[in-house]
Formats: structure tokens, sequence, C-alpha cells
């Protein structure tokens, strides 16, 4: 890989992440504010708050790993494997954060939570076909 699009692929994974971080991080601070207490609120609580940290680790890694590549003008094999990990902070943030939408659902009704699970159930199957399909069609590292 040459390092243009080395240094595109972390800026566009860190703004993903980022933007992911920061919808879970909203959620969690307007759940927060509500007046409810129930054990499904505080478990969305938490599953927002656990996304967000996820996306901000990555977000951190992969600007960092954006600025080191930027600034040798080499992509450094450390810091390509600490990339790794945080492709993998960012796919689980994701997930993570279809669980929590599943999750608030619950908080309103029976019916938006019957919804909410079922739309994040199908999107997270369509993320992981799409996450297969890519990883199946990328040639082997040596």
């Amino acid at each position: 890989m040459n390092i243009d699009n080395y240094i595109q692929e972390a800026g566009a994974f860190a703004t993903l992440a980022g933007i992911l971080g920061g919808f879970a991080f909203s959620a969690v601070v307007q759940l927060l504010g509500s007046e409810r207490q129930s054990k499904v609120l505080t478990a969305t609580i938490v599953t927002f708050a656990f996304s967000s940290m996820m996306s901000f680790y990555a977000v951190i890694v992969f600007v960092l790993a954006l600025a080191a590549t930027a600034e040798t003008n080499s992509i450094i094999a450390q810091v390509d494997k600490t990339g790794n990990g945080a492709m993998l902070g960012l796919l689980g943030g994701i997930y993570v954060f279809l669980l929590g939408v599943a999750l608030a659902g619950w908080i309103r009704s029976k019916a938006a939570g019957i919804a909410t699970s079922a739309f994040a159930i199908i999107t997270m199957c369509m993320t992981s076909v799409a996450l297969t399909q890519v990883l199946m069609a990328m040639p082997p590292t040596p």
C-alpha cells in the first residue's frame, strides 16, 4: 500500500470513529438526564458509554498513525499493527452501538423495543456480510 492511500484510509477511519463515538456519547448524556430509572436504561447508558470509549480509542490511534505516517513519510510497521487493534475497536464500537440502539427502544415501549431490536439485528447482519465480503476479496498480506 502506498503512503497516500494509507493516510486517506486512516483519515476516513478516524472520521467514522469520531462520528460514531460522538453519537454514542451524545446518547449517554441524553439518557443520563432522564428522570426515569430502570435496569434497561442503565444497561443502555453503559452500552453507549462502552461504544463511545471504543470509538474514541480508535480515533486516537488512527489520528496518531496518520500523523506518524505523514511526518516520517513511511508506513511504520509497529504503528500499523496498533492500527489493526484500533480497527477491531472501531468494528466492536459499531456492533456495541447497534446493541445500544436495540436497547434504547425498550426504554420507550415493548413495540419500540421489538422494532429497534429487529432493525439492529438486520443492520448487524448486513454489516457482517459486507465486512466478510471485503475481507475475503483482499489479498493476503506477506
